[in-house]
């Protein structure tokens, strides 16, 4: 998975405030504004590599929004659940 910085030195002109923005969502440890920008930078490009990796790491800050709200036994969690979610 590439860093915020990688992804936002490979953003797209269009896309290059965006990236700023999440970035400082992160620092800050707002995870779940940084993954919902992430989110909308990636519905307003083009798909390929550059999309993927906003993709990747909107699901890193989800996570870690998990971590901060429920500690890592809020991912064993999760994970359980999307386990049973698929088996149904």
């Amino acid at each position: 998975m590439k860093t915020m910085h990688e992804i936002l030195m490979a953003a797209p002109p269009t896309q290059v405030t965006r990236c700023k923005i999440a970035m400082l969502e992160i620092a800050h440890g707002h995870w779940a504004a940084a993954a919902s920008t992430m989110e909308d930078a990636v519905y307003e490009s083009e798909p390929g590599e550059w999309a993927l990796d906003c993709m990747q790491m909107r699901n890193f800050c989800l996570m870690m929004d998990i971590v901060k709200s429920h500690g890592i036994k809020g991912i064993e969690d999760a994970a359980i659940m999307e386990v049973d979610r698929l088996l149904m």
